[in-house]
C-alpha cells in the first residue's frame, strides 16, 4: 500500500483520523461552550484522568477547537514539576492576550490587562514587560501579593467578568497536571472553588488531565475537590469505537480488512488507542493490495510491537534502577496490566514488610513508571508494560 497515503497517525498527542469513542465527551463540552456565550454562565472545571496513550491530551485539543475562531479566551499549559506553574501559565496567557486585543475592544480589556500585566511580574519580572498588544496601566493591589492562592483567584475573577462582558469564555487546557506541586494544586482548586461561589457562575473553565492519580492528588490538596471537578475517566475504547479506529481510516480510503485480519489486530489491541494507531499504521505499510489479509496483519504487528517496546517501554525500563526493576517486574507477574497490593509485592520481592518498598515504589511514581490507584495498591501508568517486562531477560 502506498506508505504516502497512510492514514494512521500513532505519536504523542497527535489526532488520529477518526476520534471514536469520544464524541459524549466532546458533545458535554458544545453544551458548556453555548452556555457560556448564551447565558455568561460557567459550569465545573473538567479532570481528564487516564493511563499514558489513551488520548487525554488529543481531547485538551479538540476542546481548544472548539473555541478556537469564536473569540474566546484560551491558553494550553502543561504542567512541570521543575517550573513553577504561575511561571507557564502567564507564559501561555500572554498570547492569549494578544491574541485577544486584536478580536475585541481594547477598552473592555483594559482592566484585565492591567491585572495580568501585574500577575505576570510578580511570577517572572521579565515576563511581565512583554507587550500584550496594547497600552494598558498597570492595576495594582490585585493579583500581585506573591500568595498563589489568591492571586489565582483574582486573576480567573478578572477574565471570567471579562469574558461574561465580551460574551465569550475562558478556556485553560492544563495538561500532565499531576506533575504540579501540591501547593499548587491546592491554589488552583482554591481558585477553581471561587469561580463557582456567586449567583451566576462565571464563564471560566479549567481542563486539567493527567494519569488516574490525579483526583486523589487534588483531593490530598483540598478535601472539597471531590466535589469541585467534573471528572472523566478516559480508557481503553470499547470494542466498537476500537474496531472504528481501526477499520474507518481505510474504510474512507476505499481499503477493506477480511474479518479474520481485523479481528487479530483488535485482539492484539485491546482497546488501547496507542496501539490501535501504531498497528494500523505498520499493517497498511506491510499491505500490498485491498482486502488487508491476516498474513498483513501478523506482519504489521511484528513492526508494531518493535515500535512500542523501543519507543514507549524500553526507554521507562531502562530508567529503573535494579531496585526499581525488581518491583517492576514483581508487579508484571502478579498483576500484568492490573493494579496489586504492595501487601502482595513485597512477599513476591521477598520483604517482610510493604515499607521496604516504599523508596522504589515512591521513585517510580515520581518516574511517571507507576501510579497508585488507590491506598496500598500500584499500577503501570502504560498499558501493555507488564508484558513487555516478562519479556526482557
Amino acid at each position: 500500500m502506498d506508505p504516502i497515503a497512510n492514514p494512521y497517525r500513532p505519536g504523542a498527542g497527535r489526532r488520529p483520523p477518526v476520534l471514536a469513542g469520544r464524541q459524549p465527551l466532546l458533545d458535554s463540552f458544545e453544551v458548556v461552550r453555548q452556555r457560556a456565550e448564551t447565558l455568561g454562565e460557567g459550569d465545573r472545571s473538567w479532570i481528564l484522568n487516564g493511563r499514558r496513550g489513551v488520548g487525554k491530551t488529543v481531547l485538551l485539543n479538540e476542546l481548544w477547537t472548539q473555541v478556537s475562531g469564536r473569540g474566546w479566551i484560551s491558553a494550553k499549559v502543561e504542567a512541570s514539576w521543575h517550573v513553577p506553574f504561575p511561571v507557564v501559565l502567564a507564559k501561555a496567557l500572554v498570547q492569549a492576550m494578544r491574541t485577544a486585543t486584536g478580536r475585541h475592544p481594547v477598552p473592555k480589556l483594559r482592566r484585565l490587562l492591567g491585572v495580568f500585566q501585574a500577575f505576570s511580574l510578580k511570577v517572572d519580572p521579565a515576563l511581565g514587560l512583554v507587550s500584550l498588544g496594547a497600552d494598558v496601566d498597570l492595576v495594582k493591589g490585585v493579583a500581585d501579593t506573591g500568595r498563589l492562592g489568591d492571586d489565582l483567584t483574582a486573576l480567573l475573577q478578572v477574565l471570567g467578568e471579562t469574558s461574561a462582558d465580551l460574551g465569550i469564555g475562558t478556556l485553560l487546557l492544563v495538561d500532565e497536571l499531576q506533575e504540579a506541586k501540591p501547593d499548587e494544586l491546592t491554589a488552583i482548586n482554591m481558585a477553581i472553588h471561587q469561580l463557582g461561589q456567586g449567583p451566576t457562575p462565571l464563564p471560566v473553565m479549567l481542563v486539567g488531565a493527567g494519569l488516574p492519580s490525579l483526583p486523589t492528588q487534588l483531593g490530598e490538596a483540598t478535601s472539597y475537590a471531590e466535589r469541585l471537578y467534573d471528572y472523566r475517566a478516559i480508557g481503553l475504547l470499547d470494542p466498537p469505537s476500537a474496531r472504528l479506529a481501526l477499520a474507518g481510516p481505510t474504510s474512507d480510503l476505499g481499503v477493506a480488512w477480511e474479518d479474520d485480519a481485523v479481528e487479530a489486530a483488535l485482539t492484539r489491541a485491546g482497546g488501547y488507542p496507542y496501539f490501535l494507531q501504531a498497528i494500523g499504521k505498520h499493517v497498511w505499510d506491510s499491505a500490498r493490495t485491498s482486502p488487508i489479509t491476516l498474513e498483513d496483519v501478523e506482519v504489521g504487528l511484528r513492526f508494531a510491537r518493535e515500535e512500542l517496546d523501543d519507543g514507549l517501554y524500553r526507554t521507562r525500563w531502562e530508567r529503573a534502577t535494579p531496585a526499581q526493576r525488581a518491583l517492576l517486574r514483581a508487579l508484571a507477574v502478579e498483576g500484568g496490566d492490573e493494579p496489586v497490593t504492595m501487601a502482595e509485592l513485597a512477599a513476591a520481592t521477598g520483604r517482610k514488610k510493604t515499607t521496604d518498598l516504599s523508596v522504589a515504589r515512591n521513585e517510580l511514581i515520581k518516574k511517571g513508571l507507576v501510579y497508585p490507584p488507590e491506598r496500598g495498591f500500584i499500577a503501570f501508568t502504560v498499558p501493555g508494560m507488564g508484558e513487555f517486562i516478562l519479556r526482557q531477560e
